[in-house]
């Protein structure tokens, strides 16, 4: 089941930010970056039998309202590479689309081909730019947008 998530869901908050570490390390959203994310933006989560599978994040974009920044996705390990991410993804970008959303735009580290290739090939993604040195010196990033 997906769901979008709401801030009073304790357990569930408490299993995206064990996700995201286990997924991004040092750099995964922790209770600063996600109640915000939560309150002001939309979370969604793939959960069953109240376990989280996967989360992802979106702002909208203050420049294009119509326009919604994919922050990141994680999936628990076991379940990468299995259509979980691509579902995730779009029956939330069309919850989204529902409520006015356009484009999507996300990043992806430039060897993550395949990330990129799903993106492509699964979700209609088209690579619309890059962006050097995104997060510090040598971490590049490839820019991707899908329009509905």
């Amino acid at each position: 089941m997906i769901t979008r998530v709401s801030p009073g869901q304790a357990g569930m908050i408490r299993q995206i930010i064990q996700l995201e570490a286990a997924a991004f390390g040092e750099g995964g959203l922790d209770e600063w970056d996600l109640m915000p994310l939560i309150r002001h933006g939309r979370v969604f989560c793939m959960e069953k039998s109240g376990q989280v599978l996967g989360c992802v994040q979106y702002m909208k974009d203050w420049d294009d309202p119509s326009k919604s920044y994919i922050i990141g996705l994680s999936i628990a390990d076991g379940l990468r590479g299995k259509g979980y991410g691509t579902e995730l993804l779009r029956t939330s970008m069309d919850i989204l689309a529902g409520e006015g959303m356009k484009t999507f735009e996300l990043t992806v580290d430039p060897e993550n081909a395949a990330g990129i290739a799903v993106y492509v090939r699964k979700l209609g993604f088209e690579i619309t730019g890059r962006r050097p040195d995104e997060y510090g010196a040598g971490i590049h990033r490839i820019i991707m947008e899908k329009r509905i």
